[in-house]
């Protein structure tokens, strides 16, 4: 089993011996309908979105493409925009490979959007492979009880970001990967039974969107966007490892912090 991000991009690949899958996480698609209602006109994202998909898929040759929670933004209600392009948006995909949704906790009523060959998970997430297994969710929700018995949990959510700032006062923010361990304490009663063995890794992603806000994960994490995982204190954060997306290894997140506004 492997788990590789894709160079310069928020993208995972996930190969078993039968399948390679193609793992993105929080598009948001629809979010400009919000951000035009608050004054800032723009166009719609979802070209630019299915474009860079199609790249991934055309470069990478995936067997299925899963949307890892989030696909959609306006809740509870969608946007006219949402109705009008995201059916054609998931038509034209699921022509180039197999499609799986991972539900999050923006893709209420995303069924009515989507083509009969697109499949919904529930938001407690799926696990790929049969031996060195990967569990894949969403992050608002605890995970399912099969994903405590695998190698790697990842999740999005939390649209991971780290500040930084240079001397002069120059400030960064960069989506990052988070590789972290797991306090099996921290979990609720009922789940740690499954665990088996050591407890998977957990990868949180960065969000797709490049429009979406993050949480800064050398500041102190917004509670909207944590999920129970983090606000149980399951994740052992400060010792977790912040990756960029070209796979500069930025340090452990305790270091990060001297590097960051307080």
């Amino acid at each position: 089993m492997n788990a590789i991000p894709i160079y310069g991009s928020p993208a995972l690949l996930v190969k078993t011996k039968r399948e390679r899958s193609l793992v993105v996480a929080d598009l948001h698609l629809g979010i400009e309908s919000e951000l035009t209602a608050k004054g800032m006109a723009l166009p719609s994202q979802i070209p630019r979105v299915k474009e860079e998909l199609v790249r991934l898929i055309n470069k990478h040759k995936p067997d299925r493409l899963i949307f890892l929670g989030d696909v959609k933004h306006n809740i509870p209600i969608a946007s006219w925009r949402e109705w009008r392009e995201l059916p054609q948006f998931f038509e034209e995909l699921s022509k180039l490979t197999r499609v799986d949704i991972v539900r999050g906790n923006h893709d209420g009523g995303i069924e009515g959007m989507i083509p009969k060959n697109v499949a919904v998970h529930d938001a407690r997430g799926i696990v790929l492979g049969k031996q060195k297994r990967i569990g894949l969710m969403h992050g608002h929700t605890w995970p399912s009880p099969n994903l405590l018995d695998t190698q790697i949990i990842v999740m999005g959510h939390n649209h991971p970001v780290i500040e930084l700032r240079d001397g002069s006062g120059g400030k960064a923010i960069e989506p990052v990967w988070i590789e972290a361990e797991l306090n099996v304490k921290k979990f609720p009663k009922k789940l740690q039974p499954w665990f088996k063995g050591d407890p998977p890794k957990l990868l949180v992603m960065p969000a797709f969107s490049k429009l979406v806000g993050g949480a800064i994960m050398n500041r102190e994490l917004p509670e909207e966007y944590i999920g129970p995982i983090f606000k149980a204190g399951a994740v052992e954060l400060e010792e977790a490892k912040a990756y960029l997306l070209d796979g500069t290894f930025l340090g452990k997140i305790a270091n990060l912090r001297t590097n960051s506004v307080k």
